[in-house]
């Protein structure tokens, strides 16, 4: 009974969360050409915009035009020069594309998905190959 009563209330608290973190982060927008996977989520192209939940905090937002959005974790990677754009990174196997990090220009922090079950049976397969989407601020 009480993880009924917990849920919407934890929903809530996301949700405000996640709005209050927009205002202050635009994230990054892409106009992604193909259909891909980010977490659990299999999305459709189309313009996305993701957006971290919290500076120190792995959860992205990520949310396209319509109904196709949802949460995912990350975690922060580092290498040491900056990144010379802003882009989203994928694994390609094949027609399957996977979201794999996330770099803004002119930082050295970004963002890295983990493999998930489903990639990681895709990429029994197959070696993947990386596809870099140009995005903006």
């Amino acid at each position: 009974m009480k993880k009924q009563q917990l849920f919407p209330l934890l929903a809530v608290l996301v949700l405000l969360a996640a709005g209050s973190v927009q205002a202050q982060n635009g994230g990054v927008k892409a106009n992604i050409p193909f259909d891909f996977t980010a977490g659990s989520k299999t999305l459709p192209a189309g313009e996305y915009r993701i957006t971290a939940m919290s500076d120190a905090g792995g959860v992205l937002w990520v949310a396209g035009s319509g109904f196709s959005k949802g949460f995912v974790g990350s975690q922060a990677v580092e290498k040491i020069a900056a990144a010379t754009s802003t882009r989203l990174v994928f694994h390609r196997y094949g027609n399957r594309y996977f979201l794999y990090q996330i770099w803004v220009e002119g930082e050295n922090r970004g963002r890295e998905l983990p493999r998930t079950r489903l990639e990681k049976e895709v990429a029994s397969n197959a070696r993947p190959s990386s596809v870099a989407v140009l995005a903006s601020k």
